[in-house]
């Protein structure tokens, strides 16, 4: 009872923090293009294209939207329950790191207020976690007895590594994430080369590639991807975000992930920086890993210019880790780890709190990015079975695309000049063409916020306290907002 008290713990706080309210926020712009693509899928018209992800986490969506229908909770569901098997995941490590750290590290993946955003969201990440954390265990358990190159042999640990490279290829399939992590396993591993077995390791090979191809090509009815050299789904995923890495599409400077963790975990990363220290002193193999799983993905996400809070999944899973070595390590009594772990998780879940139900639209919050605002929904709402005319950009005008799908919505990007409108259509128009826009017998309805941000990597240090307590903003508030009118 001991041993499971925690556990239940930990599954009721998880389940809790990341299903209750979960259709309180608006879609993000990234949630409505996945819902959109979606439709693809049940067309069966469905291509895989790098700048939207890999083809699993349209196919994972596939039964709650058929389900229960399109909605924000339909298409939340699956990675919010996902994200509370993530939280336990952890506990998965007790025979590697021990169970204090164990549950430490559980218990900071529970609330932190990252994993739980990212968990509450229509993307990939929630999923790319749990495939790394279950490879991760798996491997190292295949790991754990000793065995030749040259051995043929199909046993328990066969199963192991097929269970590895299972979850292993189900990353591959979600998101171009996983080339870049999967190097820098293959840099670990191949050093402990001669522990594994060829038989072993060709069976799990083919076993990636099977699900791998599978998933690519529609499960064998398109199969250009693997005929086609260019169509090659790692050769599309690489060059095309080694493009926008090049142009630095979402820039932002080296330390954006350093100081993202210590606006949210602090106290937890300091604990972390501790462990890497102790372990350089004397480690097992699996905390030498988990040092060399933080710090390398904290460079190369660090080096990467592609900037956005989800990706700091990745180096936070394996901080916590860190965390929980270096607090169960400290040459102390009990009560003082104890009161050492209660402030690195009081810190954390005080972020969380606020970032994910207090307000989990602030653009004050850098763990999200570019929150939309109620006002779209509200917006919506207001004009069911109306006529909506919009004039913007096409990058502008998600998610109103989405929540305007049932209306007569029309999306024009070539200007406004010279329309006319019949009596009750709404115009919708962004700050460009408002200025372009003749408004005789037009009357004006209202601004329409659609999402704001902050240029919270520089932050005005006198306003960090302010942030760190009220959720005030780090720096000035920028929205980009709509200007409503109504044809009279």
């Amino acid at each position: 009872m001991r041993r499971t008290l925690p556990v239940i713990v930990l599954l009721i706080i998880a389940s809790l923090i990341r299903l209750y309210n979960l259709s309180l926020p608006p879609l993000f712009f990234d949630e409505s293009i996945h819902a959109t693509i979606l439709k693809s899928l049940f067309q069966g018209t469905y291509r895989y294209d790098p700048a939207y992800h890999g083809p699993l986490l349209y196919y994972i969506l596939y039964a709650p939207v058929k389900l229960l229908g399109e909605s924000e909770f339909s298409l939340r569901i699956l990675p919010a329950i996902t994200g509370v098997v993530v939280a336990l995941t952890p506990l998965l490590y007790r025979r590697f790191l021990g169970s204090k750290a164990a549950l430490i590290a559980s218990t900071l993946v529970t609330i932190s207020a990252v994993i739980v955003n990212y968990s509450r969201f229509c993307r990939a990440d929630i999923f790319q976690l749990l495939f790394t954390a279950l490879f991760v265990y798996f491997i190292f358990r295949y790991l754990e007895r000793e065995k030749r190159l040259t051995d043929f042999k199909l046993d328990r640990d066969t199963l192991l590594l097929v269970a590895a490279f299972t979850f292993l290829a189900l990353f591959a399939t979600l998101k171009e994430t996983f080339y870049p992590i999967a190097a820098i396993f293959l840099l670990y591993f191949i050093f402990d080369v001669k522990k594994f077995r060829l038989s072993d390791l060709a069976v799990s090979i083919a076993v990636f590639f099977a699900i791998y191809s599978a998933f690519y090509t529609n499960f064998f009815t398109y199969t250009t991807p693997l005929t086609n050299f260019s169509e090659f789904p790692a050769v599309k995923a690489v060059s095309y975000w080694k493009y926008q890495h090049d142009i630095a599409r979402i820039a932002g400077p080296w330390y954006y992930y350093l100081e993202l963790i210590l606006l949210y975990d602090l106290p937890a990363f300091l604990a972390a920086a501790f462990a890497v220290y102790v372990i350089i002193k004397k480690r097992t193999n699996f905390e030498a890993f988990a040092a060399y799983w933080f710090l390398s993905s904290l460079i190369f996400f660090s080096y990467m210019q592609e900037k956005v809070p989800w990706l700091d999944v990745h180096i936070l899973f394996p901080m916590y880790l860190l965390t929980g070595i270096g607090l169960s390590r400290l040459d102390l009594d009990g009560k003082k780890i104890s009161a050492l772990a209660a402030l690195c998780i009081l810190f954390s879940a005080y972020g969380s709190i606020h970032v994910n139900h207090i307000n989990p639209v602030n653009p004050a919050e850098p763990a999200l990015y570019l929150p939309t605002q109620y006002d779209v929904r509200e917006f919506a709402e207001k004009t069911k079975n109306e006529t909506v005319y919009v004039f913007t950009s096409v990058g502008e005008y998600w998610p109103l695309a989405w929540y305007l799908r049932d209306h007569r919505a029309y999306f024009i990007t070539t200007g406004v000049e010279g329309r006319s409108f019949i009596s009750g259509n709404y115009i919708v128009v962004n700050a460009t063409n408002d200025m372009r826009l003749d408004k005789t017998n037009l009357e004006f309805v209202e601004t329409m916020v659609v999402r704001c941000w902050t240029f919270w990597t520089t932050p005005e240090l006198q306003r960090i306290p302010a942030f760190l307590a009220f959720r005030e903003p780090l720096t000035d508030v920028s929205c980009m907002n709509f200007s409503v009118y109504r044809a009279i």
